[in-house]
């Protein structure tokens, strides 16, 4: 598995194909073996796929610091800054733009890089996204806390198996136990290195990209779980009315987490917005 420095860690991904490049970002806690449904049909249709295990996840560099929206954009510029490094010395060293598809956790950091790096961003497909900035219902903002408590007083593996795994979130992937039995298996060697004391400073606040988000103009798929959670909900509707570009997909019968629970509608679905989106030729499927 190829890996680069980034951003002053170790960065690992995955590329596949040829042709214009996605980018996969995967949502918190997992790692990039959560498109495992979407690499084949994307390269397929002639697409170069790269997927990515941001910072903390998977097989990426543990930093001691660095958890923050910003520093996920610049991890990524610097990626795709060095992406062609073991590509012929004909190609330059940098892909200048590219197709973002983020979910949950991945498309916040989707939005940080298309405010970042306007100039390198295609398109933006925003599964279920998160919108940094965004105050989270008293509720879903309770299980939060409850989990870093929980991670602090009995380690990552144990909060996350009892209190992650068993959340709303999953119940659509649950319905299908070898989907759910690979998320389990990427959550449960998640570390949570961004959960320890004294991470953050009193003072961070995270970036209010609902105030920017008409500076987006790349054009926008915003996709969200028809049962999803209700803050991921109101964020998808928050995106589809702001960004100047934007059409929502409403996924029927799916959660969190369509890419897994209904790939065949997702990945038409995406296929169908990146070929409208790539402005050059595409090999049918």
């Amino acid at each position: 598995m190829p890996h680069t420095y980034t951003n002053g860690i170790v960065t690992f991904y995955e590329d596949a194909g040829d042709g214009p490049v996605v980018v996969l970002i995967h949502g918190h806690s997992l790692d990039l073996r959560m498109w495992q449904y979407q690499v084949t049909a994307l390269v397929d249709a002639g697409f170069r796929v790269v997927r990515h295990d941001v910072r903390g996840h998977g097989r990426s560099l543990i930093a001691p610091s660095g958890y923050t929206w910003e520093n996920y954009s610049a991890d990524l510029r610097d990626l795709l800054d060095r992406l062609n490094v073991e590509r012929p010395t004909t190609e330059t060293l940098h892909v200048p733009a590219v197709h973002l598809v983020g979910l949950s956790m991945g498309g916040g950091v989707a939005l940080q890089f298309a405010l970042d790096n306007p100039q390198r961003v295609i398109s933006l497909t925003l599964v279920d996204s998160a919108l940094p900035g965004y105050a989270y219902s008293e509720e879903m903002s309770e299980d939060i806390q409850e989990l870093v408590h929980a991670v602090r007083a009995e380690g990552a593996r144990a909060a996350f198996e009892r209190l992650w795994l068993s959340h709303a979130l999953f119940d659509g992937v649950r319905r299908f136990p070898d989907r759910f039995g690979l998320v389990r298996e990427i959550v449960l060697g998640f570390q949570a290195p961004q959960y320890r004391e004294g991470l953050q400073t009193p003072d961070f606040l995270p970036p209010a990209i609902a105030d920017r988000l008409g500076e987006i103009v790349a054009p926008a798929l915003v996709a969200v779980g028809e049962n999803d959670l209700p803050d991921f909900q109101m964020i998808a509707d928050i995106l589809a009315e702001n960004l100047p570009n934007a059409h929502k997909r409403v996924f029927a019968g799916c959660h969190h987490l369509p890419p897994l629970e209904d790939p065949e509608a997702f990945n038409t679905a995406l296929l169908d917005f990146l070929r409208a989106s790539t402005g050059r030729g595409v090999r049918a499927i």
